[in-house]
């Protein structure tokens, strides 16, 4: 709540800011909300991919879109509600098991946390290997990713050679183990992974595309600082701390923009604008899956066992 009343007194005091939201034409909105809709695919597919690879089990990718479409609604009202409410209707209706939802779901965010490091280096690199924020080096931040990116594969590589544990702890230790192993494992299926890593590639190029429509008349939002505005964006997603993370996420855009020489303001409304058009092409999918009904029940969890037995 304080991050959310700060936003407004900011801009009650710098309303500069949000004339980014004028310098969009019908044309850009029309386009905005096409690449939206693109983004909201590539991520489904992605996701996918992975957790059927994880559970080992087939569900229809038009049923496990609108978990996320559905989920993503939830989740604007009570963090990690959405990822509870998808687990639970995987499990009831698909049997996928709430370990391998887990591993699935975490390989998913690990793999597309290595990919937006790669790519993020692929374009500093290409774009602007000096990059620095304030005075220090965008590749020590991108090495720093990187290393938090492989303790996965260290703690897989720990939990196998350490003796397991008794009673309860031997039950967590091997369920961690297991969870971890899955995870890594992901790496070896070369055909999964090759088209999540197209679909990973192509979404990043596409949201580069929104920023860099979002800033159009913005001359100083270079390639490169477009894309360590989507890395932050990509972190903001993986930690959650309030719903959506609104108001968390706009203050980290303010201090990342000061910190590349453009407006806080602006950089806050760069955020609420992404928010704004993810939104609307959430609610459109939402409003066409029920999402209204489900938002008015009073135990979401139990409505989505009730519905997959429905079905």
């Amino acid at each position: 709540m304080f991050c959310v009343l700060w936003v407004v007194w900011y801009f009650y005091h710098n309303r500069q800011g949000l004339e980014l939201f004028a310098t969009l034409s019908a044309g850009t909105i029309v386009v905005l909300l096409m690449l939206f809709t693109l983004h909201l695919f590539l991520y489904t597919f992605q996701f996918y991919l992975v957790l059927r690879q994880c559970s080992d089990r087939v569900f229809p990718f038009w049923t496990f879109f609108k978990t996320i479409v559905l989920g993503r609604l939830l989740s604007s009202i009570a963090p990690q509600a959405g990822g509870v409410f998808r687990a639970v209707y995987l499990k009831t209706k698909f049997d996928v098991s709430y370990t391998h939802y887990i591993s699935g779901a975490f390989a998913f965010l690990w793999i597309d946390a290595a990919m937006n490091i790669l790519l993020s280096i692929a374009v500093v690199g290409f774009f602007s290997p000096s990059f620095h924020i304030q005075s220090i080096s965008v590749w020590w931040i991108l090495a720093a990713m990187a290393v938090l990116w492989l303790l996965p594969i260290a703690f897989e590589l720990v939990f196998q050679r350490r003796p397991s544990r008794q009673g309860y702890w031997k039950r967590l230790y091997l369920r961690i183990s297991e969870m971890l192993t899955m995870v890594v494992g992901t790496l070896k299926h070369r055909n999964m992974l090759t088209a999540v890593v197209a679909a990973n590639t192509l979404n990043f190029v596409n949201n580069i595309a929104i920023l860099r429509l979002c800033l159009s008349d913005t001359p100083n939002a270079s390639i490169a600082v477009l894309a360590m505005f989507f890395i932050l964006l990509k972190i903001t997603s993986y930690l959650i701390i309030t719903p959506g993370n609104l108001g968390v996420r706009e203050i980290a855009y303010a201090f990342l923009g000061s910190q590349l020489h453009l407006d806080p303001g602006r950089a806050m409304a760069l955020s609420l604008l992404y928010r704004i058009f993810g939104m609307i092409s959430i609610s459109i999918f939402g409003v066409y899956f029920g999402g209204l009904q489900l938002l008015q029940s009073p135990n979401v969890i139990e409505s989505s066992h009730t519905e997959s037995h429905g079905k």
